[in-house]
């Protein structure tokens, strides 16, 4: 029995394919990555993105959980009747679970986590940033650890973060990461920390961790962000993707809802690089006073 198409609005693929677009970009997913998670083929992802093909429930489903969404995020006003219903619906689906008891309670004072922020200070951003080098001089200056959640994974891994994705795929990568986390928060009351590009991409975990430790979103522009990657010695996006800039702007627009949450945010390609630490330093003041 063929599977029913999903009942999407005349002009409404258009609306679906942009909605997985940037599901896919925010995630940090290639196409054929997804493609071979959701078991579909290459070329129809290609045609449902473009807006030119009509997927079925099943299909629409199988690419909804490889990118771990509600089915209802990838369709025009999240299947709801009016605009604000559906940004309501959409802001509650990307709650974690575990807070929907206190929002449905009280929709203005949602439970905070028990731990507090402490002296803990998070940098999130797209990789290129600088979280790495300007987090490590922020710490020597705190006098504080400095710490990289990525290595702290591999470290419990046992091996590169590249490897876990491939072999154990993006649940394995956020359940390492959720422990990394949590001992990161049980050993240390204040530190500079420096989290993955991706890791807005678990919505629980990054409430989690915007919960527990003060942060700051460090951006730059996406020229800024590419020449630093490939000025790491990191050639791959250029080389294995002729419309690697395209793609990386894509994947900042995604993100950057998710990035603003933090508490500050903090331009790093506007000055050099002493500069920048001397204002990320002040920043820091203000939110550990």
């Amino acid at each position: 029995m063929a599977q029913p198409r999903a009942e999407i609005a005349e002009g409404g693929a258009g609306e679906v394919g942009e909605r997985l677009r940037a599901a896919r970009a925010k995630a940090g997913l290639t196409r054929r990555q997804l493609a071979a998670l959701s078991a579909t083929s290459e070329r129809y992802l290609a045609h449902i993105e473009a807006g030119t093909a009509n997927p079925t429930v099943g299909v629409l489903g199988s690419l909804a959980g490889a990118l771990e969404l509600a089915v209802a995020d990838l369709l025009p006003l999240g299947g709801e009747r009016s605009a604000i219903r559906a940004e309501a619906a959409a802001a509650l689906r990307r709650l974690p679970e575990a807070r929907l008891p206190a929002v449905l309670e009280s929709l203005q004072q949602p439970a905070p986590y028990d731990q507090s922020k402490a002296r803990r200070l998070v940098l999130v951003g797209l990789r290129g940033a600088g979280k790495s080098s300007l987090g490590s001089a922020l710490a020597e200056r705190l006098g504080v650890p400095f710490i990289e959640l990525s290595k702290e994974v591999e470290r419990a891994y046992g091996g590169e973060m590249r490897f876990l994705i491939e072999l154990g795929g993006p649940g394995a990568l956020r359940r390492y990461e959720h422990k990394a986390w949590e001992e990161v928060v049980a050993r240390h009351e204040a530190a500079v920390i420096a989290t993955p590009g991706g890791i807005v991409a678990d919505a629980g975990l990054y409430d989690r961790i915007l919960q527990s430790a003060h942060s700051v979103w460090l951006e730059a522009s996406p020229d800024e962000h590419m020449s630093r990657v490939m000025a790491q010695g990191d050639f791959r996006p250029m080389a294995s993707n002729r419309n690697a800039m395209d793609d990386l702007k894509a994947i900042l627009a995604a993100r950057a809802p998710d990035y603003a949450r933090a508490e500050a945010r903090l331009d790093t390609s506007a000055q050099d690089f002493d500069s920048t630490v001397d204002r990320l330093e002040r920043v820091a003041a203000e939110l550990l006073r």
